[in-house]
C-alpha cells in the first residue's frame, strides 16, 4: 500500500510539475515535424492564383509554391492536406496540419485562436458589380445581396462594418463564381482574379470592379505555443523576402512581387 501511495505522489508531482511548466516551452511542434520529415500544409485551394486544385487534384498557385519552399528549407518533405476555406482555422486546433499557407490573413478574431507569423504576401479585395449599379463605399452595400467566400477576411470585414448588407457565403471559388452566373446576387466581394475568372465565362450582366474594399496581410497560420516553429518560419520570411525568392514566387503568379522585408514582431 505504502508503495502505491508512492506511486501515486510521485505521479501527481510530475503532472504538477508538467502543468506549470508554460505551453511555449512544452511545445515542440519544430521537432516532431523535423522528428516525422514531413511538413503538413494545409491549403483550401479556393483563392487562385494564391491556391487552387487541378481536375486530376494537384495542388497550383503562389502559396503552394511558398509551401513547396519552406518545406524545402526545412530539409522535409511537403504533405498537403485539402480543406475548405472555412477549415483553416479547425484544422490547425484539431492538429490536423502543422501549418496553413492559404490566402490566410490575420484578423483580431483569429489571433485569439491561433498564431500568425509575419506577413509575406498581400491581398486586395474589390467590391464588384454589373452596370448600371455604381457603388462607391461599403455604405452602398447595404440592403444588397453580396456573395462572398465563407470564412473569408472580407467575409468578416463586410459583417463587422455593414452588417445591413444581405451576404450570401459561399464555402468554394466555384461555387461562389457559379452562384453570380445563376443570378443569386448581383454585387461579388472578391480579388482580381475571381472576378476575371467571373468575366472569363461571359455572364450576361460582366461584373466592374467599383471599389478596393480591403488589402489583407497574408501570413502563415500555426497553433499557439509553438515558439521554436514561429521563430524560424519568421527567421525564414523575413531572409526570403531579403534575397527575392518570395518575390519571384509571386510575380510568377500575379505579376508583381510580395512585400517588403519584414521582422518578427513579438506577440503578433
Amino acid at each position: 500500500m505504502r508503495s502505491l501511495s508512492r506511486r501515486v505522489w510521485l505521479l501527481s508531482t510530475f503532472l504538477a510539475i508538467v502543468l506549470a511548466v508554460p505551453g511555449e516551452l512544452r511545445a515542440d511542434l519544430l521537432g516532431d515535424i523535423r522528428g516525422r520529415g514531413a511538413l503538413r500544409v494545409a491549403i483550401a485551394g479556393s483563392v487562385p492564383p494564391y491556391n487552387a486544385y487541378r481536375p486530376d487534384g494537384a495542388a497550383e498557385g503562389s502559396d503552394v509554391d511558398v509551401a513547396r519552399a519552406l518545406a524545402r528549407d526545412l530539409g522535409v518533405r511537403l504533405e498537403i492536406v485539402r480543406i475548405t476555406n472555412s477549415e483553416r482555422v479547425a484544422v490547425l486546433l484539431a492538429r490536423r496540419a502543422d501549418v496553413v499557407i492559404s490566402a490566410l490573413s490575420i484578423t483580431p478574431e483569429r489571433e485569439r485562436l491561433i498564431a500568425f507569423s509575419v506577413p509575406y504576401a498581400s491581398i486586395g479585395v474589390f467590391i464588384a458589380a454589373p452596370l448600371p449599379l455604381q457603388l462607391s463605399s461599403l455604405l452602398d452595400l447595404k440592403g444588397r445581396r453580396v456573395g462572398v467566400l465563407a470564412g473569408s477576411s472580407n467575409f468578416e470585414h463586410l459583417l463587422r462594418h455593414v452588417p445591413e448588407a444581405r451576404l450570401r457565403p459561399y464555402a468554394e471559388h466555384d461555387l461562389l463564381v457559379s452562384a453570380y452566373l445563376a443570378g443569386d446576387f448581383e454585387i461579388i466581394s472578391a480579388t482580381e482574379s475571381v472576378v476575371a475568372d467571373v468575366n472569363a465565362r461571359q455572364p450576361l450582366r460582366p461584373l466592374v470592379e467599383q471599389f478596393q474594399q480591403s488589402e489583407f496581410d497574408l501570413a502563415v497560420g500555426m497553433p499557439k505555443g509553438e515558439k521554436a516553429l514561429r521563430d524560424w518560419i519568421n527567421a525564414w520570411i523575413v531572409a526570403r523576402l531579403r534575397d527575392q525568392s518570395l518575390a519571384a514566387i509571386h510575380l510568377r503568379h500575379h505579376r508583381r512581387g510580395a512585400l517588403t522585408v519584414q521582422r518578427p514582431a513579438a506577440g503578433r
